[in-house]
């Protein structure tokens, strides 16, 4: 951007100043170097604000960016950390996070919330995760539960190669990935007898979640693969308009339900079928936090499974009257306030500088128009001295 200023001072001519002889006026010396101070700053000015412009939101290395069938993806790397994103509108949605120096810390604050489940099922013996991203729920369900078979479900085939390259995921005899639809797959695993002790379900296609996912009909079918002491875990946004119509039509399909966290932008709600509320109906915080401890003594988890209990939510949060989504009925204008909403976005970690440029970024206008206006005083300013020194020259 190049903006020209020009600054026309009027000159105003008496009749006797045709026959008047004027000399050349020479500036004096310390005035030429304030002039050329002031042009100095003012290049300084304009670099710094292009550099400012310039430089990445986000100090990270791109490893892979593809588009897919269904995502624009990318695989980023901040240190340590690797992050999987799905590019929409000109926004990177994190997916999944990982520290490759150590896979078991949790980068992503929910991560440890979709283990709450394993509070009500401490001993499961299959487990679906619904959405594979880099693998990171699946990983740490296999390595926490090695008796338990774990298989997942992931739409893009893409995604299951990035999370096999990049961040390590292998499948096993006890670890499968099935590459299609969640309502396909689902449907399938309906005709066979064995059923699932933990569903999570965590699919989420560049920010938001498919509406196929969500509704009534979508929760029958999962609760008809789930064992009847099993436990169906939701990872959910309570910042989008989208948050009050899922629990609403959750609860219509598991009324039993126990919300954790919130307070990070991601609330897992634990849902139980109605067949398992004689025996666990209305369990108390108290009686949580024992199954954190003794599980935690167990399975050694490399994050404290009591601080998960601690972020539990007794209350409904959420109306308990209102429209339940169906197959049939997902009204258009909440999918598209869904679809657009950017909140609860994890990102990479930055540096200071980084962080100062974002900052910068995020107000370049405001910091434009205030150097812009500094650099006016100052052009004000010296003209100002220069007149005065000229004037009193002459006199």
């Amino acid at each position: 951007m190049c903006l020209c200023v020009f600054v026309v001072t009027p000159i105003h001519f008496s009749p006797g100043d045709a026959h008047r002889s004027v000399e050349k006026y020479q500036p004096p010396r310390h005035e030429v170097t304030k002039a050329h101070s002031c042009c100095g700053a003012l290049c300084l000015c304009v670099f710094v604000l292009i550099a400012i412009h310039l430089w990445p939101a986000h100090a990270y290395t791109v490893l892979y960016e593809r588009q897919s069938r269904y995502h624009y993806i990318r695989v980023i790397e901040s240190g340590n950390v690797r992050t999987m994103t799905f590019r929409r509108k000109g926004f990177d949605r994190n997916q999944s996070s990982m520290d490759m120096s150590d896979p078991l810390r949790p980068c992503l604050p929910y991560y440890p919330l979709m283990f709450s489940g394993y509070l009500f099922v401490p001993e499961p013996r299959r487990i679906l995760v619904v959405g594979l991203g880099a693998g990171v729920l699946s990983r740490w369900s296999a390595h926490y539960f090695p008796e338990a078979t774990v298989e997942s479900i992931e739409l893009d085939p893409d995604v299951v190669d990035v999370a096999k390259k990049f961040f390590g995921f292998e499948e096993t005899e006890r670890q499968r990935v099935f590459t299609r639809d969640a309502r396909v797959q689902i449907k399938v695993f309906q005709a066979q007898p064995e059923k699932y002790d933990i569903i999570m379900l965590d699919a989420f296609r560049g920010g938001y979640v498919p509406f196929h996912l969500t509704t009534k009909e979508f929760f029958e079918e999962c609760r008809n693969i789930l064992s009847p002491e099993g436990a169906f875990v939701v990872n959910l946004k309570p910042g989008w308009v989208i948050y009050q119509y899922q629990r609403r039509t959750l609860a219509s399909v598991f009324p039993e339900q126990y919300p954790f966290g919130g307070a990070s932008g991601d609330e897992v709600v634990v849902a139980l079928p109605p067949v398992a509320q004689a025996s666990r109906l209305h369990r108390a915080k108290e009686d949580l936090l024992a199954a954190a401890r003794r599980l935690q003594e167990e399975r050694k988890f490399s994050f404290d499974l009591a601080e998960v209990v601690f972020q539990f939510n007794s209350g409904p949060g959420f109306p308990a009257k209102g429209l339940v989504f169906t197959d049939g009925h997902v009204p258009a204008n909440i999918l598209r306030q869904q679809m657009e909403n950017p909140l609860g976005e994890y990102r990479p970690p930055q540096p200071p500088l980084a962080r100062l440029a974002a900052w910068l970024r995020a107000y370049r206008l405001p910091v434009i128009l205030s150097a812009l206006v500094l650099i006016a005083l100052a052009g004000v300013s010296w003209r100002r001295r220069r007149s005065s020194s000229c004037g009193g020259s002459r006199g």
